[in-house]
Formats: C-alpha cells, sequence, structure tokens
C-alpha cells in the first residue's frame, strides 16, 4: 500500500491568452490523418443504454440497452426482461461478440462490474431527478451481485440503511458502498463495506482512510483508473450536503476534492481542490485521465478551475484559473492523450492544453454543440459527438479528417481500448 500523501494546493489565478483556430461547418478538402476515421471502435451512450460504433464502417456494431460497462469497458452487460424473464447478458465490447447469459434479478438496476468483468452489482433504481450522490431516504437497501458467466446463483443482501454502489475490491470479496446518513433525510455520507461472503457491512480502517470518516459534499462525475483498480469522484460543495471535513477545511478554503478509492488496497484518501474548485454555479465538469493512468485532469468551467493530479503521489501537481465559461453550455468533456495533451470541450468549442503548464495552445470551434470526446488509439485523431454526427479532427492541427453518423441524443464515452 503506498503512502497517503496529505495533498494541498494553493490555486494561481492568471488568465491565459491562447491562439485561436476557427473551423468552418463546411467538409475541408483535405485529410491529413490518412483516409479519415481510424480503426476504433467508440463507446457511445444513448437514452436506452450503450453502444458501440466502428469508426472505419461507420457502423453500429453493437447495441446493449439497460446496459453498464466493465471498469476498462471492455465488457457490456445488458439486461432486459422482468421478474422471473429477467436476463443479463455479458458482450465483448470491441467484437460484439456474446460471452455469456444469466438470469437478473427483476425489478432492480445493474450498477457496478467488477474490474475482469466476473462480477455485476445489482441495486434499486433511482427516482426521476435522483443521482448515486443525492439519494431519496430509504431505510433499507436490496443489493443483489451475479456471477456474469452464470456460474453459482445470485447473493442476494437486504442492508439496514441508505446505500449506493461504489465499486468491487480487485480481489473480489468485497464490494465498497457508501452508505448516506440519516437514511430518510440524507445529509452526510460515510464509506462502508460489504464483505460477500459473511453478507456483513464492516468500517473502514482507520489507518486505511486519509478522509473524514463522515463526508459532506456532492459527487459530480466519477472514472476508474485504466486498470480499474482505482475510483475517483469529484465532490463539490454545493446544494443540500454542504461543507466537507473539518474546520481545518473551511479555514483552507477547499470548496471540492476528488476522493480516491483504492479498490486493490482498499484504502482512501481525499484530494483537496482549492480555490476557485466549488465556488461557481453548478454546471458541468470533466475529468480525463492519460492511458497510462499518471495524470487525472479535473475541470470545473463555471469557476474557471483546472487542475492536474498525480494519484500516485495522491496531490495536486498544479491548478490554475482559465476563462472557460464558452464550456459551461450542455456537456463538458475531457480526453488526455500520451503525451500529456488536454483536450477539453463544451458548448462549441473545444481546447487543447498542454498537460504540464495548464496552458491553452489552441481553441477550436466545432460550429455546434459538443456532447462527448475521445482521444483515438493513436492519438492522431479526436472523435467530438455533436447533434446527429461525430466529427474526427486530426489533433496535429484540428482539421477535420471525417465524419460519422450519429442518432440525435447519442454521445460519446470513450474508445475502446484494442486488446
Amino acid at each position: 500500500m503506498r503512502p497517503a500523501l496529505k495533498a494541498c494546493v494553493v490555486a494561481v489565478a492568471a488568465m491565459l491568452l491562447a491562439s485561436c483556430s476557427t473551423l468552418a461547418e463546411t467538409e475541408l478538402t483535405r485529410n491529413s490523418v490518412d483516409d479519415g476515421p481510424g480503426p476504433d471502435r467508440l463507446l457511445v451512450r444513448t437514452s436506452s443504454g450503450l453502444e458501440v460504433l466502428d469508426a472505419a464502417s461507420k457502423k453500429i456494431v453493437t447495441r446493449a440497452p439497460g446496459s453498464v460497462a466493465s471498469p476498462d469497458a471492455g465488457r457490456l452487460f445488458s439486461v432486459s426482461g422482468n421478474g422471473d424473464s429477467a436476463r443479463v447478458v455479458t458482450i465483448d465490447s470491441a467484437t460484439g461478440r456474446e460471452l455469456a447469459t444469466t438470469a437478473a434479478p427483476g425489478g432492480l438496476r445493474p450498477g457496478v462490474a467488477s474490474a475482469n468483468g466476473a462480477l455485476l452489482a445489482f441495486a434499486p433504481p433511482h427516482e426521476e431527478g435522483v443521482t448515486p450522490w443525492l439519494p431519496e431516504g430509504k431505510r433499507r437497501t436490496r443489493i443483489v451481485v451475479v456471477r456474469t458467466d452464470g456460474s453459482g446463483g445470485p447473493a442476494s443482501y437486504d442492508l439496514k440503511g441508505n446505500f449506493e454502489l461504489e465499486g468491487f475490491s480487485t480481489s473480489e470479496r468485497e464490494l465498497f458502498l457508501l452508505e448516506y446518513m440519516p437514511a430518510m433525510n440524507p445529509t452526510h455520507y460515510r464509506l462502508k463495506r460489504l464483505q460477500l461472503d459473511t453478507g456483513r457491512v464492516r468500517e473502514i480502517s482507520g489507518r486505511k482512510q486519509n478522509a473524514p470518516g463522515r463526508m459532506r459534499g456532492t459527487g459530480r462525475i466519477a472514472a476508474f483508473s485504466p486498470s480499474g483498480h482505482e475510483l475517483y469522484t469529484l465532490y463539490t460543495q454545493q446544494g443540500p450536503n454542504y461543507a466537507h471535513g473539518s474546520a481545518s477545511h473551511a479555514r483552507g478554503h477547499s470548496y471540492a476534492f476528488v476522493h480516491l478509492l483504492n479498490l486493490e488496497g482498499g484504502w482512501t484518501h481525499c484530494i483537496d481542490l482549492r480555490s476557485p474548485f466549488g465556488t461557481g454555479p453548478v454546471t458541468t465538469h470533466a475529468m480525463a485521465l492519460t492511458p497510462d493512468g499518471s495524470r487525472l485532469f479535473v475541470a470545473d468551467p463555471s469557476s474557471g478551475g483546472l487542475a492536474v493530479i498525480s494519484p500516485l503521489e495522491t496531490k495536486v501537481l498544479k491548478s490554475v484559473t482559465l476563462d472557460l465559461r464558452a464550456l459551461t453550455k450542455g456537456h463538458a468533456s475531457a480526453a488526455a492523450g500520451q503525451d500529456g495533451t488536454l483536450y477539453l470541450a463544451g458548448g462549441r468549442e473545444i481546447l487543447v492544453i498542454d498537460g504540464g503548464s495548464l496552458e491553452i495552445r489552441a481553441r477550436w470551434s466545432t460550429g455546434k454543440d459538443v456532447t462527448g470526446i475521445a482521444l483515438g488509439s493513436d492519438g492522431r485523431r479526436l472523435y467530438a459527438s455533436m447533434q446527429g454526427k461525430v466529427v474526427v479532427f486530426d489533433t496535429a492541427d484540428g482539421a477535420r479528417a471525417g465524419t460519422l453518423d450519429l442518432s440525435a441524443g447519442e454521445r460519446i464515452i470513450q474508445v475502446i481500448p484494442s486488446g
């Protein structure tokens, strides 16, 4: 277990000027990245579940309604039917091949899968407008864990209290949960672990926590590390769940933090983000990890906060304030390359940002609102979903290198790793 280091950094207030590259809506006459869209397969979120779009053939190769993805996106789990007829199908996201089918618990939603996709946890569905970080009141929580290959029956747990799913331990012996208290009118939460063999809910050992035992804050966005061994969640203090931590945090003017949960060692760490993070209105946020997981970028466009974190060192490496107001419309999204370049999108603009200095190198005007971005496996293409299409950008200069059709309301989540 690597040591938990106290993370605290003073935000730098600076307005950076950037070069501007304006792109017309008309098709460009040249393609500088070969013949346009590459061999990537794109994971796309729809109103009914997940789909896989093949960029080369420009066709949907997999549709998985009612689905969630494994932490590494290598598997999709599609749930259909009700009651005794409910089934969960495991799909290889790269090929679209069905790997297994087994019974699913009726009346529950698929929530989170283990790192290798062997286990899938189900929990009660959310009421309309409710999120895992602002849950409705409930006195008991039913959780069911299914082995996706169909071996063995499902394990059902009837827990006293108000729980939400976090993630499986890499050993697959425990399921981490957030317990919200008071159960019927939550104002704060704490991390717990469900022992899958005994059904007992345990505390996280004090020596494994560099985080308050009881926390306040509202989760905004979460992401697994590329290995699936860590889970990062951005929390800001807005709305009913306001102050985080102790009085020392308040004195330090920390309005936001990234909660790191190590699923291998079972330890946690709160990495504080100093002002202006969390000080603006709640609109949209974005996070992105480099492919090797060595850098985590966090953006809060409403306040202009942008930070880069070292998960290995559990600390903020640099934090700046930028003019990100153009990104506050709709969904903000981010993607990071192996060279550390950060692509940050929202509204009708994509920013290209140096991952070390956090300076804006270029601004690409898109003409339509961007709903999601993903970086191609070779780093030479950036896919941006918009209304009814995906535009492929050449990362060398921002030129348009192709277009893929996409149904209205769908948006890119990520490029599926090959192999």
